[in-house]
């Protein structure tokens, strides 16, 4: 198996963030992004920034921080630019934290039908020899509610997917949880490991 992650993000929902105050002026007073700001859109329903390296989109119910360079030290700062951001607007009523995490996984289409008890003549004789598979597994680890999703993206490769849902209207119970960031992409990692393995 060969597994890369693809992407990464988190989603912050509350009752009514303001994106009129998240300008590109406020997120650098406040060294919420401190790397230059490439592009920016600021209107009263929306705001987006670009970096070279994240993506930051905040509308009245939904933050989301992408990574648009997938490396060790980006994966750490999403937290941090998420703790940050929370520190500013410590007002906003938070209701719910989300870790999001992508892999491409090649050469398991088999394994995965082992997995999940596949019966690959059946199926074949259903749709053809040329079907793609997929699937949804909801479990929990420690507080998060945890959704794995399967499906396939070309000919050799599956696209894994895991949500860490995490739903909380405390503040301090969701900066809690961004402590949990590394732990969760460990845990996502070492359930692929398990999978998949030769």
């Amino acid at each position: 198996m060969t597994l890369s992650l693809i992407g990464a993000n988190i989603v912050l929902l509350a009752k009514n963030h303001n994106p009129s105050i998240v300008s590109k002026e406020w997120l650098t007073q406040n060294k919420i992004i401190t790397e230059q700001i490439l592009d920016f859109t600021h209107l009263p329903v929306i705001s987006v920034i670009d970096t070279n390296n994240f993506n930051l989109m905040v509308d009245q119910d939904r933050l989301q921080l992408s990574l648009k360079k997938v490396d060790q030290k980006n994966l750490e700062t999403l937290p941090q630019i998420i703790s940050k951001y929370i520190d500013q607007l410590p007002e906003t009523p938070y209701t719910t934290i989300d870790f999001n995490y992508s892999y491409r996984l090649e050469n398991v289409q088999k394994k995965l039908k082992d997995v999940f008890l596949i019966n690959d003549k059946r199926l074949t004789e259903i749709f053809s020899e040329d079907y793609a598979f997929g699937g949804i597994i909801k479990f929990v680890f420690g507080d998060f509610g945890v959704t794995f999703r399967t499906d396939q993206i070309e000919d050799k490769e599956i696209r894994g997917g895991f949500n860490f849902h995490f739903k909380s209207s405390k503040r301090g119970e969701i900066i809690k949880k961004l402590s949990k960031h590394s732990e969760t992409k460990k845990r996502s990692e070492k359930i692929l490991g398990e999978l998949f393995h030769d």
